[in-house]
């Protein structure tokens, strides 16, 4: 192998806050590089100044041996590096294919060969095991399919290096095993992949190599074969962590009436018939494979979606929800499954977004008044430890981690019966995932009702009382949470057996 990148001394800083500093990273052709870290340990910016999105500050940056600017994504790209962002660059209104070679279109004759991009997308589908007809409008596709899309995009390119970003964070077990098989795939041809996720396991299938940063630096670069889990979380956190996490302590009170009880609720072509009852302080997890309508649930019972039948009971008293804000009114929260587009305004300040649902409490003389703002974000920061440099800053500037704790934030000043958390570990590290298991259980204990979604089994083993399987749109089987296993969720997702709701007795 020969070397393909290397970053000498790079430093980059933002004003007066230095995010990278002086780190050395090189790559081998062929290789399959971890790059890890907790939130905010540089990584995204590191892979920005890669691919040309932002300068560095200071430093040099070679490529086959030789000095190189990258100047933009666009000089990235021609210089034979793409990238799979975590945050998806694909554009809602285009079609698929109109995503696909957007700035790279194919011509013939000095015109557009539509016929010839069909043709090129439909071999990248088949050669990758996704099936995503090419003229549908990307804003009609699920979360994970708009990620296939990146992916197809970016192996399409036949770059030297890729870097994927967090791409598995929506794909189910079967596209998760076509991508790793694309991974082994490129590295036999001698591509250069850069791959950056959470999810440990991940890693120890497909990468050659392990690059930990801590705070801005480089802590250290190991051979996989050097790691385990629980060395990694030890490196990512800069100290040595206990084995194991305290035992989930349940709050349910089983003996008054549910908060919430949903009958025999339906929206037609998305799920069907499904009935569960909600108890005060309980933490129902939702277990299902991506697109088994988890969501899609839970987004009608808080009124983003309207149902086609079905009833939905608050205290044992019929509720009429057509609407968030009827949803709101009523005491029901929700955590959606997309912070950047569904939970923040991005170009807002931090403190805007943390107060955004409590503008009535933040008044003075019926106007707004900007230190009751600043002292409700500053409690918020205090009791979700958020990191933060200033609350007046943007909430983009903040890591994942903590502009998901952003969007808990805005629940804390409202009189919560139910509170909903879809997929809210997406794309954060180790530590704030056990911060927002800890924020679950916390509302839990005041007697609010949660219901947590996740794709990753362990999480929902890790905080729920009962479980509720859910697959294609049907609600097939409620499990206590006693000895349960990841092995038991499975079989039953995918035996899909239905059987009555074995919850509290």
């Amino acid at each position: 192998m020969n070397k393909l990148l290397s970053l000498k001394k790079i430093c980059k800083s933002f004003g007066p806050v230095g995010v990278l500093k002086n780190v050395d990273f090189s790559l081998e052709r062929g290789e399959v590089r971890a790059l890890l870290g907790a939130n905010g340990a540089g990584k995204s910016t590191l892979i920005k100044i890669i691919g040309g999105v932002i300068p560095q500050t200071s430093g040099e940056i070679e490529l086959n041996g030789q000095p190189a600017q990258i100047v933009s994504p666009i000089d990235a790209q021609r210089k034979g590096i793409s990238i799979i962002h975590q945050e998806l660059s694909v554009i809602p209104q285009l079609t698929v294919l109109e995503n696909f070679f957007l700035g790279r279109e194919m011509t013939k004759n000095g015109v557009l060969d539509k016929k010839g991009m069909i043709q090129r997308y439909n071999e990248i589908c088949s050669e990758m095991g996704f099936d995503i007809p090419w003229r549908v409008r990307v804003r009609e596709l699920s979360i994970a399919k708009r990620q296939m899309v990146e992916i197809m995009k970016a192996v399409s390119c036949d770059s030297e290096l890729i870097i994927m970003d967090e791409p598995t964070t929506s794909l189910t077990d079967n596209e998760k095993k076509n991508l790793f098989q694309i991974i082994h795939s490129l590295k036999a041809k001698n591509k250069t992949i850069i791959y950056i996720s959470h999810m440990l396991e991940e890693v120890f299938e497909v990468c050659d190599n392990v690059t930990v940063m801590l705070g801005g630096e480089i802590v250290g670069n190991y051979p996989i074969g050097e790691l385990d889990q629980h060395r990694i979380a030890e490196l990512m956190a800069g100290e040595t962590l206990a084995v194991g996490h305290d035992q989930h302590v349940s709050h349910a009170d089983y003996s008054k009436t549910p908060v919430l009880e949903v009958k025999n609720l339906s929206h037609a072509g998305k799920f069907q018939d499904v009935s569960f009852t909600l108890y005060p302080g309980e933490i129902l997890g939702f277990a299902g494979l991506v697109g088994a309508g988890r969501s899609e649930i839970v987004r009608s019972i808080f009124g983003a979606d309207r149902c086609t039948d079905g009833e939905i009971l608050l205290d044992g008293k019929p509720c009429a929800i057509h609407s968030p804000a009827d949803a709101i009114r009523n005491g029901i929260g929700l955590i959606p499954e997309d912070r950047k587009t569904q939970g923040l305004v991005l170009k807002q300040e931090i403190y805007k977004n943390a107060t955004i649902l409590s503008l009535d409490a933040m008044k003075k003389n019926h106007m707004l008044n900007k230190k009751k703002e600043l002292d409700y974000t500053e409690k918020a920061v205090e009791k979700l430890t958020i990191k933060v440099s200033d609350i007046q800053n943007r909430v983009r500037s903040l890591s994942g981690g903590n502009q998901q704790k952003i969007v808990v934030a805005k629940w804390l000043g409202k009189d919560l019966r139910v509170l909903i958390f879809d997929e809210p570990t997406k794309g954060i590290d180790v530590r704030a995932k056990e911060d927002i298991f800890s924020t679950a259980e916390q509302f839990a204990a005041k007697g609010v009702a949660v219901i947590f979604i996740s794709s990753d089994l362990e999480e929902v083993l890790r905080v729920s009382d009962r479980i509720v399987m859910i697959h294609s749109g049907k609600l097939i089987k409620v499990r206590k949470n006693e000895n349960l296993t990841v092995a038991d969720l499975m079989n039953d997702i995918l035996v899909k057996q239905t059987i009555e709701d074995g919850g509290a007795k």
